[in-house]
């Protein structure tokens, strides 16, 4: 059973690189046998001399057979690893070439008129999200989930770190799936909770969403790509909540300058900062909530407000001469909402 897959695997391999299920069948009668000459390969194969001549020749442009021109010519077929390489740097130009053809179409489509939720299919599809969605942050990261998907994932939230993006991981403790805490100790924000689902937002633009309705060893079969802002929002609240109940693992202190779309996180560093002694100042790209015009508003931040009864969260921001209060991006009793948050130390 294990080698019709392997024959399987071997043709579908070399119909990748544009030749017959023949020609596989050329190449390995020469790898098997050694150099032949062309009619012992037709012969072993019990095939017509012109159809083993043309699968020698099409093997022969690709590189798979080398070719001695004595009297009889001899064929043989290079090593597996040069197969390898030649697939590798086919399918490389292939994927180049493809890619370039898409993206051109890509630009000519007309930009989307509204914010949607994908339903993403297959584990694999939904893995593929996840790995891509955490590559493409450029601020901040909200994530959370078990061990197994932390795992997939590290290398991926550990890049980003890298990159400057502010990486903020929930991690659970699933019954029946230990939590592997050595994994997470390159990452700078890390608290542990109890079971939840399997979410990354990034940059509070994208989010992907499953759930594990069927317990922590059975892979989700689905999925949701979310683009809609008023989604986005409540996913940011639920981590927000979750963020401040769970158990601190680790939860270093943010390096200045520092950016974040993600602003109930942003009020609680810079609370944090504050009751330090630091004095921050901050540049918030938003709208004006009045007018609803988009603007930036910039000063030093002379105050910070949580309220967890009411649910107010803002910055007041001490800006020209005035004091202003700025709110998240569904701000309505504030005079600012703001979509990105800098700060930074007065100097």
């Amino acid at each position: 059973m294990v080698q019709v897959t392997a024959e399987k695997e071997l043709k579908n391999l070399f119909r990748c690189l544009g030749l017959t299920l023949h020609d596989a069948e050329v190449y390995v009668i020469l790898l098997a046998r050694g150099p032949m000459t062309l009619t012992e390969v037709a012969k072993e194969l019990e095939k017509h001399r012109p159809q083993v001549y043309e699968s020698l020749e099409r093997l022969k442009v690709k590189g798979l057979v080398e070719v001695s021109e004595g009297k009889p010519t001899l064929y043989r077929a290079v090593k597996p690893e040069v197969l390898s390489s030649i697939f590798e740097e086919e399918v490389r130009s292939f994927k180049e070439n493809a890619l370039k053809y898409l993206k051109n179409i890509e630009r000519k489509a007309p930009p989307p008129k509204e914010y949607v939720v994908w339903m993403l299919r297959s584990y694999k599809g939904l893995m593929r999200r996840f790995h891509d969605t955490t590559k493409q942050a450029q601020i901040d990261l909200a994530v959370c989930g078990g061990s197994r998907f932390l795992k997939n994932i590290i290398e991926d939230l550990i890049d980003a770190q890298k990159r400057g993006v502010c990486v903020y991981v929930i991690a659970y403790e699933v019954p029946g799936e230990a939590l592997d805490l050595d994994l997470l100790k390159p990452l700078k924000k890390v608290k542990i909770a109890v079971s939840g689902d399997l979410m990354i937002v990034r940059d509070s633009e994208q989010a992907v969403l499953a759930q594990r309705r069927l317990g922590a060893r059975v892979k989700p079969s689905y999925g949701l790509l979310i683009e809609e802002p008023v989604l986005i929002d409540y996913l940011l609240h639920d981590f927000f909540n979750r963020w401040i109940r769970s158990k601190p693992y680790r939860d270093e202190a943010v390096s200045l300058p520092v950016s974040f779309t993600i602003f109930r996180i942003a009020i609680l560093e810079a609370m944090r900062l504050m009751e330090k002694g630091v004095k921050l100042w901050a540049r918030l790209e938003g709208r004006w909530v009045e007018t609803s015009e988009e603007g930036v508003l910039e000063g030093r931040v002379v105050d910070v407000v949580m309220d967890m009864t009411t649910g107010l969260t803002h910055f007041v921001i001490e800006s020209e001469g005035s004091r202003v209060r700025a709110g998240g991006p569904d701000a309505v009793v504030e005079e600012f909402a703001a979509k990105k948050i800098l700060l930074d130390e007065v100097r």
